[in-house]
């Protein structure tokens, strides 16, 4: 088991944080996509561990500090403002969560491709200006689908997506760089994610919030077997990677293949509305990739990093987050 490796250190410099009377280095860290789904907990992550954070967001306009952390307003496409952002931060670590966000469009968009010079544009100008720790968050997309189980060494990345191809590539070239360049570099393959401030778009949070106001939740295709993982263990998986010297790629799941069907049935009971879930094609097992989980070894064994939550106390958390989000009341 690999031990994480000390983030904070004794020494008195400009940026110090007091505790018990002693004062201690705050590693300064960029996170891109911090107001993301993933981003806003691994904010969070990050706070407990200490770090000095300049979160960047294009969606909202605000730079202001609180509880360790600057707010930037930073279009990741203006490389100008890139580098300029880099050189007055001079941060010592990234972590890099912002990528092309559109849930129906992600696998086949070619933003994808302007999401991979982006982000080389911004590993660089991080490395010239003191960069030592990079982690990019990845995606079980990278991999072959059609294998079904993904391991880190044995498991092709030979995607049949854009997005896959793109993350991929991203992930390789950035390797290489970081290698020659001296910089700690690692990938989080991050696989089925759930949890609170989920799109309602998406499966799990589309079930719940319709059954929450008493709506049918029609749904297709359910016979399908993923690897689903609570958002905040994701977060704190990718935090853990930051912490540790572990290099390459590294599968973020649960490692429990379970049958979409399943959890959807377990919502249905826990909030007493089976009879409002709809299924066509049910057990339709026509999915050009039925079957797409994570081989967890690396994450488990070498990094000693264990999950928060199982599926169902994550599936009651999120529950609840949607309760008082819409102020609805469960039967």
């Amino acid at each position: 088991m690999v031990q994480k490796s000390k983030r904070i250190f004794t020494l008195k410099i400009e940026k110090q944080l007091k505790f018990n009377d002693r004062f201690y280095l705050m590693e300064k860290i960029i996170v891109t996509g911090a107001t993301g789904f993933i981003g806003r907990h691994a904010i969070q992550s990050l706070q407990k561990q200490g770090y000095d954070i300049h979160a960047i967001t294009s969606k909202e306009k605000r730079e202001h500090i609180s509880n360790n952390i600057t707010w930037h307003s930073v279009d990741l496409f203006d490389y100008a403002k890139v580098a300029d952002f880099c050189r007055q931060v001079g941060a010592t670590d990234l972590l890099h969560l912002a990528w092309y966000d559109d849930h129906k469009q992600r696998m086949t968009s070619l933003n994808n491709v302007a999401w991979v010079e982006t982000s080389l544009h911004l590993i660089r100008k991080f490395a010239q200006n003191g960069g030592q720790k990079i982690v990019l968050a990845g995606s079980c997309a990278e991999y072959d689908w059609r294998y079904g189980y993904c391991n880190e060494e044995r498991t092709p990345t030979n995607s049949d997506s854009i997005y896959g191809i793109c993350k991929a590539s991203l992930n390789n070239i950035a390797e290489k760089y970081c290698k020659d360049q001296g910089i700690k570099y690692s990938c989080g393959r991050i696989f089925s994610v759930y949890g609170s401030n989920e799109s309602k778009r998406r499966l799990i949070p589309y079930v719940i919030t319709s059954l929450l106001k008493g709506q049918q939740a029609k749904l297709n295709h359910v016979n399908k077997i993923r690897d689903y993982l609570h958002v905040s263990d994701v977060a704190d998986a990718l935090v853990t990677l930051m912490e540790t010297d572990e290099k390459g790629a590294i599968n973020i799941g649960s490692g429990q293949p379970i049958n979409i069907g399943e959890i959807v049935a377990m919502i249905g009971k826990k909030l007493k509305s089976e009879e409002l879930i709809v299924y066509k094609n049910k057990n339709s097992t026509q999915d050009q990739h039925p079957v797409i989980f994570a081989d967890i070894t690396k994450l488990r064994d070498e990094l000693g990093w264990i999950p928060k939550y199982d599926l169902e106390s994550g599936i009651d958390e999120t529950i609840d987050w949607w309760k008082d989000r819409l102020k609805i009341k469960a039967k």
